[in-house]
């Protein structure tokens, strides 16, 4: 089978999407199918480029800068010519064969384009959702309801309304959809994360003393937004529990990583360590040598999900210790699979007890690390995954 998989990001950029939807397209390519990725890039020459990585067709299009410098206006700007971009450059390529096609959100503004694809091409299309947008930016305070969000609202229903089926993360989310007034024949289903491929970890030197092997690692990887909200994790957490038995570290970037940096800086938080985004092999080194991954979420969110650092964290099986938003799903998996300690994100008294047991039970870490491993193994693979949206195709 010929599939398009359209993503906001692909391999070299470093993101968890495009992480997985590389992982996605590898699988598709192992089990026999043709698979052609449709990407943006910055600051590339060429209108667009088409290339073929490991059996893989790539088209990267030139897109408007989305540099975090340009703020969110810049890649609002970015997104909105998503669609127009696709079908201008595509028109140009000769000899694209597709039976199906993929797209993976966050970004809600591929609608014009699948309904293109699905009328050049006569085929069905799949949306894969891992944030459920502009909706989460209500719940933060990013946007209120205004005419933005109401424009916005429009265009993610223009997108819902493309696809034959979509593939959401949480059974608790299927009431949102189910009350968005979709027409019956768009399939709603739920559709687990799934780990990346790790390849061979490569032994890095301690990873540049960025761990401690006298103390217990706890390591964050991954987006530092408002949607995290690590700022108010910082400023929550008792370091007296810390002391010289445990070191944290956070790796990532996002909108809130400078206000995380100011307030380690002024309260000269020494077992805490912030660092930019590093490329995936160091950071499978460092994370492949850590005691705990950490997971948070803001208390503003109401969604449901499995952040993708924590699948990470279970496929290296690392015990979690999760701060999230009330009534998360994940919660009860923690706390049903027994895969580590989770409070919710404003219940600083029950953070910092789970924080200090965890610290101080070796014993502990190591049996829920192993549950979270065949867990993962049993729940969140890419072959699961795979399969489940080619059958739609079938």
């Amino acid at each position: 089978m010929n599939f398009i998989i359209l993503t906001d990001y692909y391999h070299p950029i470093v993101k968890s999407g495009s992480i997985i939807i590389g992982d996605l397209a590898s699988e598709l390519f192992q089990q026999g199918h043709k698979v052609t990725i449709v990407t943006f890039v910055e600051y590339q020459n060429k209108a667009f480029q088409l290339v073929s990585e490991d059996g893989i067709q790539i088209i990267r299009i030139r897109s408007v800068t989305r540099d975090k410098k340009y703020g969110r206006i810049g890649r609002l700007w970015a997104e909105l010519c998503y669609s127009n971009k696709i079908i201008k450059n595509l028109k140009k390529i000769q000899n694209i064969h597709c039976e199906a096609i993929i797209c993976f959100s966050p970004s809600i503004f591929y609608g014009k384009a699948i309904r293109w694809f699905k009328k050049k091409y006569h085929s069905k299309a799949y949306l894969i959702i891992r944030d459920i947008f502009p909706k989460w930016t209500l719940e933060t305070g990013l946007l209120k309801k205004g005419l933005l969000y109401k424009y916005l609202k429009g265009v993610e229903r223009d997108l819902y309304s493309s696809f034959d089926v979509i593939g959401i993360e949480a059974k608790s989310d299927l009431e949102y959809f189910k009350n968005y007034g979709l027409k019956n024949s768009i399939k709603i289903e739920v559709l687990n994360n799934w780990g990346s491929d790790l390849g061979s970890i490569d032994d890095y030197s301690i990873s540049d003393n960025l761990l401690d092997n006298q103390k217990v690692n706890i390591v964050y990887g991954g987006n530092m937004g408002d949607a995290q909200d690590i700022l108010s994790l910082v400023n929550s957490i008792d370091y007296s529990i810390l002391e010289q038995k445990a070191v944290i570290l956070l790796i990532g970037d996002g909108n809130q990583f400078d206000k995380i940096k100011k307030t380690i800086n002024q309260k000269n938080l020494t077992n805490i360590v912030l660092m930019p985004t590093i490329d995936r092999k160091r950071y499978l080194s460092i994370m492949s040598k850590a005691d705990i991954g950490l997971v948070c979420l803001s208390k503003k969110m109401s969604s449901n999900n499995y952040p993708l650092k924590m699948l990470g964290y279970m496929q290296l099986a690392k015990p979690i210790l999760a701060s999230v938003n009330k009534n998360n799903e994940i919660i009860k998996m923690i706390e049903k699979e027994k895969i580590g300690l989770v409070s919710v994100a404003s219940d600083t008294k029950s953070f910092n007890e789970n924080l200090e047991y965890i610290i101080n039970n070796e014993a502990f870490r190591k049996e829920q690390g192993q549950n979270a491993f065949k867990v993962y193994k049993e729940k969140f693979t890419v072959e699961a995954a795979a399969l489940q949206i080619y059958e739609h195709f079938l």
